[in-house]
């Protein structure tokens, strides 16, 4: 069996997956550890796309130790399983992106426009014959709201409690809340008018990552028609960055 692992920012997502079936599933925290990892047993493989950084990648690395697993980190390529990487220096292009890419365009079998919204809303579109297009960065929900609390006196909320629609605010709790869903929902907007213009054919839209339900519940109706949601897309690209 082999164990995958979609490590970001702040959350760990994973899954075991044994002769074609999925078998195991779960996610947490990236600081409670890693104590919340399934059982080793029967694990033969250790497939990890990470971009948390080097001291919880050791941190991984010396869990697996004990049971004797080596660990294959996805790396960004300029080329992989039929896409080609738009940056001049593919190791600067973060390998969640990089991954999220290849299962998309190897899902899709043509152009694609993928959003993941996480700790950042990233998008990237590919085209037809495989060629990275470039794409978007901009913080996502909750960066949004920690940066409102960080730089500002005046604006206070709790940051847990609110609710997920763009309706107008009225008072500092809701309009922040209803701001940050609003600003990521005109960025999806933006991007998917803007891969219009770059792929002059129809595209696929596929949305995945953690806040993906609160954009695409919030997107007009004629263009969440046209999306497809796919919660695990980074660990699905490992089958083909890491055959």
């Amino acid at each position: 069996m082999i164990l995958e692992c979609d490590i970001g920012n702040t959350r760990c997502k994973w899954r075991v997956v044994g002769e074609g079936a999925e078998e195991n599933r779960g996610a947490f925290d990236c600081a409670d550890g890693f104590g919340e990892l399934p059982s080793l047993d029967g694990i033969r493989r250790v497939k990890v796309s990470s971009v948390a950084g080097s001291t919880v990648n050791e941190e991984l690395t010396r869990t697996l130790a004990s049971a004797k697993l080596e660990i294959e980190f996805a790396r960004t390529s300029p080329l992989k399983a039929g896409v080609e990487n738009a940056y001049a220096d593919a190791s600067k292009l973060g390998v969640d992106r990089w991954v999220a890419m290849i299962a998309g365009y190897n899902r899709c079998r043509g152009p694609v426009l993928i959003l993941d919204a996480g700790s950042a809303l990233t998008v990237d579109l590919v085209a037809a014959n495989g060629k990275h297009l470039g794409g978007y960065i901009t913080p996502g929900i909750q960066l949004m709201k920690s940066s409102l609390l960080a730089e500002t006196d005046g604006v206070r909320f709790d940051r847990d409690n609110h609710s997920s629609g763009t309706a107008f605010g009225t008072d500092t709790a809701s309009a922040v809340h209803a701001g940050v869903v609003a600003a990521q929902v005109g960025a999806a907007i933006v991007a998917i008018e803007e891969a219009g213009r770059k792929v002059s054919a129809g595209f696929a839209i596929l949305l995945t990552g953690g806040d993906a339900n609160v954009i695409c519940t919030n997107l007009p109706a004629t263009i969440s028609a046209e999306v497809t949601m796919v919660p695990e897309l980074v660990l699905d690209g490992l089958q083909w960055v890491l055959p």
